[in-house]
């Protein structure tokens, strides 16, 4: 007598459903035939017009510079991250903004994944799937970012314009240089300075003005005009 064994069926995971945000016309065309696995429910140029269609989706890929070639949208890097999640979307970053201070204000606006568009691809839809299944994912390329994230709350703020006197001093620039840059006096700048080094007194001990500048991850590049929308005026 024979038993015949009956296999249990196995349950497809379902395609993940994938909404957009990105000013770049080609990379919004491009999800569908790059992507054939997932259900695309919407592509849209800015975060406004994606919180205006509320598609059903798993995941929002957002980009953060959403300026195109027409006036800029009101929502912006961090407060589109935090906007669409929000909304009670799982957002994912997809960027090739490298600052790190940028992107820490994402993860800490609600943002479950970042992935650089320069990476490969595979590590987009491998950041999606894991998105949609709830994990938080930061490729080997942001390595370091969680970190920066955790300790981000242990640090002293410092203020837009100690941010701008820090960097140019960070690159060797003279106090007079960065006065005349940001329209003020050496005194001024000089003064702004000696606040950072009190802030961070210990620190600046054994290193430099770029090393507090990179620990801090205020590496001037991309989304400079970007600042949170509660920000120390001074």
């Amino acid at each position: 007598m024979t038993t015949e064994q009956s296999e249990s069926p196995t349950t497809a995971t379902p395609a993940p459903r994938v909404a957009a945000v990105d000013d770049n016309t080609i990379i919004r065309d491009s999800l569908c035939p790059l992507f054939p696995a997932w259900n695309v429910v919407g592509c849209y140029r800015d975060a406004e017009a994606l919180l205006a269609a509320r598609p059903e989706a798993d995941v929002v890929i957002v980009d953060l510079n959403l300026a195109g070639t027409g006036p800029a949208p009101a929502l912006q890097g961090p407060d589109a991250v935090r906007a669409v999640a929000e909304a009670g979307y799982r957002v994912l970053v997809y960027t090739s903004e490298v600052r790190r201070t940028i992107l820490v204000d994402c993860l800490t606006a609600g943002a479950q994944g970042i992935v650089h568009k320069a990476e490969p691809l595979p590590a987009l839809g491998d950041a999606v799937d894991a998105v949609a299944a709830g994990q938080v994912v930061i490729t080997q390329e942001l390595t370091g970012l969680a970190e920066l994230a955790e300790r981000r709350d242990q640090l002293p703020n410092l203020s837009p314009r100690e941010r701008e006197v820090l960097a140019g001093r960070a690159r060797g620039e003279s106090f007079r240089s960065i006065a005349r840059r940001l329209y003020i006096t050496p005194q001024t700048a000089t003064g702004y300075m000696n606040s950072v080094k009190t802030k961070f007194a210990a620190y600046l001990r054994d290193h430099s003005p770029a090393d507090l500048e990179y620990y801090l991850g205020l590496e001037p590049s991309g989304l400079t005009d970007w600042q949170p929308s509660t920000t120390d005026p001074r």
